[in-house]
Formats: C-alpha cells, structure tokens, sequence
C-alpha cells in the first residue's frame, strides 16, 4: 500500500465525501405539504411513501452491494452509484407525474445503495488502528454537516415549490468530482495482494462473516430500535407535557446533529483515551440524556437532554463500526458494512413497532413512557457492553466463520 496516496488529504476528503450525500434522500419530507396538494388523485400516505421510498430500494441495493462491488471494483462501483443518484434525485426538478416521481426515488436509492457502505467500509479497508478510529469520526461529523447542509438547502429552496426543492440533488456532484478526480487508485487498497510480478490486485474471495460481527449488527439494531424513540416520541412528548411544540422538538432535533459534530471531530482521541469502553461509555451517556428529557418538567431541562444525547450517538457509531473491523474476516469489510447498513435500517424501519410492544408489557404507551423504555433499555445496553468490556478477552479474528 501506497502510504503517500492513502495519507493523501485530498485521497481522505474523496472518501468522506461519501458521507456528505447520505442523508439527501429523506430531506426533502418537508416538501411533502406541497407535494400532498399537488398529487389531490392520491392519498396522502401514498404521496408520503415518496420520502420513504429510497431507503426500500436503498436496502436491496446494500444487500447486493458486496456482489457488485467484487466484478466492478470500489471506484466503478461509487461512480456509478453517484451518477444514479444524481439523474434520478433531479427527475422531479422537471416532471411532477406521480408514477415517474416513483420511479425516480426508486432509482434514488438503488445509486444511494450502490456506495453508502462504502462510506464505512473503505475506511475500514484501507486505515488501521488509530488513524481508522480517528477517520470513522470524520466519517461521522461529516454524515452530520450533509445532513444539515441538505436541511438548509431544501429550507431556502422550498419557497419556490416543491419541485424546486428536489434540487438539493445536486449535492451529488460533490462527491462525484471529488471521487472521480483523487480517489483513482482506491481499488489497489481494497483487499490487495501481491501477484508474481509485484504489483497488486485485489482479492476475488467470496467475503464471510462469523458470530462477532453478528453481534454487533445485533447490538447496533438494538440500540437504534430503541434510540429512534427519541425522534419518534419528541414532538408529542412536548406538547404531551405542555413545554413546547412540535416546531420546538425540530429544532432541538436539529441543535442535538449539530452537537455531535464535536465528539465526531474528537473521535479518535476519545477511542485513544476509552479504548473498549468506548461502546460501552457511548451507550450510557445516550440512555440517561433522553432519561432527562422524559423526567423534564421545563424545557430547559429538555435542552440539557438534547444536549447529553447528542454527544452520545457520534461516539457508539463509529465505535461499534470500528469492533467491526477487528472482528471481521480478512477480505470482508464491504459484506460486514452491508450487514450493519441493513440492521441500523430494519431497526429505524421496525422502532415504532418494537417500542409500541415494549410499552404495552408495562401497561404504559404514553410519549413519555416510550422515551422511559428507550433509557432504561439503553442503559441496560451499556451495564452488558461494560461488563464485556472489562471482564472478556478481545474476540480473535476470524473466530466462528461461517460462510454469508
């Protein structure tokens, strides 16, 4: 491996570009007012289906990712996925037909699935030890700026209408360019090795996984199940209790992204100070944060919440992401991204059934019930990760293979 290409600033922006262009796909839900009106021949909940249509699509494609990734190499695969990406999110900027506008998140996603694990999984492939830690942050805080920077754009674009709105697809070509031009050789620090003349090719191996790396999609699917009760509940808790509004709740929403971006920045030297009990130490500041906000009798007692769970996230992330890449099977760190991308989506798609579930067994199914439930299963999360942290050896890689 090339040190001076992979230690490149530009190479490392071309990667974290990725990053920036995630969460494009649901930012334009506050156009849906708009688009509700315009669509009058369909109900509601089938216009509403057009925010959520990408991650469908988004999820097959992630799924299928690894395969396609192997027999077009990481570049190809990212170049495309960003070209599909960008054509289809501009469809609606130019035809408001509802059957194309469909078809066109549809298309969204797929180009979204093609890369969005590659977001993780080269930094996974291509850096070790700390300076992998300290990049999975930037992976983070960067995830962040995109999310908010999409919110800003569609903000100042919805004025004009919602077809306007969806230009906020062009941010796809920051990635496109930035990839395109620095990140040519990508695919020699994808799984290299040494051929008879000395240069390098990547591995064809069929990529595997074992019983690490399903425990933590496992733990990540928990934790997400549960934390999404936060966004879910947060409006109706306010109200619910008389301390705001649900215009109050987004913006604490959106304050509580914006913080994390400091504990993102700060990632490696958090994970260089906690080591294995980063997981653990993530997991706890999260649960108790929206144990606050449940117990808040004001709504500055609320903002001290935000501001606890904020900080939480940006630091089980990265963390358990990072686990991942010690544990994995040599070779398979684009099936062991796809594995988490579809346990963090399952469990966001299945949160308000499991939450709804949990409550109704304590006979509670209030907002500020559910918030209850998130904590104390948060904290319970974290007391388990604790005690593995300190009294179980490191998991040795490569244990428990199984073939995917």
């Amino acid at each position: 491996m090339s040190s001076s290409v992979h230690n490149s600033f530009l190479f490392k922006i071309s990667i974290l570009s990725i990053s920036l262009v995630l969460t494009v796909t649901t930012a334009v839900s506050t156009a849906l007012p708009a688009m509700i009106a315009t669509f009058k021949q369909y109900p509601s909940t089938q216009v509403e289906m057009l925010t959520t249509l990408p991650t469908i699509s988004l999820l097959l494609t992630v799924l299928a990712s690894s395969w396609i990734i192997k027999r077009l190499g990481a570049r190809r695969t990212t170049l495309i996925g960003l070209i599909i990406a960008l054509l289809a999110g501009l469809v609606p900027v130019f035809i408001n037909d509802y059957v194309i506008v469909f078809i066109s998140r549809l298309l969204l996603g797929v180009g979204v699935g093609l890369f969005n694990n590659l977001a993780y999984s080269l930094i996974m492939a291509v850096y070790e030890g700390e300076e992998r830690q300290t990049m999975l942050g930037f992976q983070s805080a960067v995830g962040t700026v995109g999310n908010a920077l999409a919110s800003f754009v569609v903000g100042l674009l919805i004025s004009s209408g919602w077809q306007v709105a969806f230009n906020v697809n062009w941010l796809f070509v920051i990635p496109l360019v930035l990839f395109g031009l620095f990140a040519t050789k990508i695919d020699q620090f994808t799984n290299p090795v040494v051929t008879e003349k000395g240069d390098t090719a990547p591995i064809k191996a069929k990529e595997t996984t074992n019983m690490a790396v399903v425990g933590y999609v496992l733990l990540i699917a928990t934790f997400f199940a549960f934390y999404f009760g936060l966004l879910l509940k947060l409006a109706g808790f306010l109200v619910e209790q008389h301390l705001g509004t649900a215009a109050v709740a987004a913006t604490q929403l959106s304050v509580m992204s914006l913080i994390g971006l400091l504990p993102s920045l700060l990632y490696g030297q958090i994970y260089k100070h906690l080591r294995r009990l980063t997981i653990p130490i993530g997991l706890i500041i999260t649960g108790p944060g929206i144990g606050i906000i449940a117990t808040a009798g004001t709504l500055t007692m609320t903002w001290i919440g935000i501001v606890i769970s904020g900080f939480g996230l940006p630091i089980v992330m990265p963390a358990i992401f990072g686990k991942v890449a010690e544990v994995q099977p040599e070779g398979s760190s684009n099936l062991s991204s796809a594995l988490m991308l579809v346990g963090i989506n399952v469990a966001v798609f299945l949160s308000p059934q499991v939450l709804a579930v949990t409550t109704q067994i304590i006979g509670q199914t209030s907002n500020k019930a559910t918030m209850l439930v998130s904590t104390v299963m948060l904290f319970v999360l974290g007391a388990i990760q604790l005690v593995m942290a300190t009294t179980k050896k490191q998991p040795i890689k490569n244990r428990s293979e199984m073939k995917s």
